[in-house]
């Protein structure tokens, strides 16, 4: 089974829809994993989701993604651990649980996690965040809207209060 197989079987873009056509077994969803270069951002979306599925059907065995520059890895991840080298944009979206490890992300980082932790030596940039922890040595950008906690080389992040007042 392919990416584009499973594409074509999905009604929606939704984790429960895509775990309905996803292969069982996860050595499968790993070879799929690992051999599909989406192009777009609907596929990217779907390859997101198959990560988190893929580490919650391995849990409690960490997911290794050999693989650099996916975006979307752990995309709503519910339970279990991911680790990556260097991770895309959008890394621990929607997490809701688990663990995900990379030493280095792009954009949106966290993006509406509402649990879960994320661990990366350098972020470019922290979206906004509901809940859930965010560890990391060094990060460009942080969103304003922020539930998570961030703590960026064993500092606890919080915005001063003209950054609160004014938007900074």
């Amino acid at each position: 089974m392919e990416l584009e197989d499973i594409i074509e079987k999905i009604g929606n873009v939704s984790k429960a829809e895509i775990k309905r056509v996803a292969p069982r077994d996860c050595s499968e969803i790993k070879n799929i994993i690992f051999n599909s270069n989406p192009g777009d951002t609907y596929r990217k979306i779907v390859l997101g989701y198959l990560t988190s599925i893929c580490a919650e059907c391995m849990y409690p065995e960490t997911l290794q993604i050999p693989k650099d520059d996916l975006d979307y890895i752990g995309f709503e991840l519910d339970v279990g651990n991911i680790e990556v080298g260097r991770a895309g944009n959008m890394l621990g979206t929607c997490m809701r649980n688990g663990k995900v490890t990379a030493r280095k992300a792009g954009d949106d980082v966290g993006k509406s996690m509402a649990g879960g932790d994320i661990f990366v030596d350098e972020i470019k940039s922290i979206g906004d965040t509901i809940g859930g922890r965010i560890t990391t040595k060094k990060v460009d950008k942080i969103a304003k809207v922020q539930g998570a906690q961030i703590f960026i080389n064993g500092v606890m992040f919080k915005r001063s209060l003209l950054h609160r007042l004014f938007g900074k």
